[in-house]
């Protein structure tokens, strides 16, 4: 299986999948792991067992990222491939982004930033007032201002990033800025 990274298209299927494996195997792993002490001791009193209840804490952890990831579905690749062949060469792209605040848990199919200009899609229409707010205002705390669009459908995002005319780098705090505020 491909290793997948954060921003990258198909990385909510395979974060899925991966977190579900880290699930099964910790819960298979204390299970099993609190039978044979116990058949082999004879008593559920050992230090197996102190070990398989450790074990639910990972299990734990990794059963909470995999309820982050499980109502979202990745980016399209036809919505992908059309992206790309627009995107200019100082373009940073953004596909599959889960993100949390305080309040909820975000997501967007596909975020194009260009310059000080951020162009984003997600099918979601419901939380669209909250990201576009949770990424101004936290852009405003690190002294960036950016202004955000995003649109709920495909091709009004396809055509806003043709007729983007923002030109130059993406500043490196709205980078850094994404890149943190990922889910794992």
């Amino acid at each position: 299986m491909r290793k997948f990274h954060k921003g990258e298209q198909g990385y909510i299927d395979y974060k899925k999948k991966v977190q579900t494996i880290i699930v099964i195997s910790f819960v298979l792993a204390g299970l099993s792991l609190f039978f044979i002490c116990k058949w082999i001791l004879g008593t559920g009193r050992n230090l197996g067992t102190v070990v398989a209840v450790l074990l639910t804490l990972p299990a734990a952890k990794a059963l909470v990222n995999l309820i982050l990831f499980l109502p979202h579905r990745s980016t399209d690749i036809t919505l992908w491939e059309k992206a790309e062949a627009i995107r200019k060469d100082d373009d940073k792209m953004y596909y599959d982004l889960v993100f949390t605040s305080e309040q909820s848990t975000m997501h967007l199919d596909a975020l194009c930033a260009r310059g000080n200009e951020l162009i984003a899609y997600s099918k979601d229409g419901a939380k669209q007032e909250k990201i576009l707010s949770y990424f101004t205002d936290s852009m405003k705390k690190r002294g960036v201002g950016v202004h955000m669009h995003i649109f709920r459908n495909e091709e009004s995002f396809l055509q806003r990033m043709q007729d983007c005319n923002e030109d130059g780098p993406v500043p490196e705090e709205i980078t850094e800025f994404i890149r943190m505020i990922l889910v794992s």
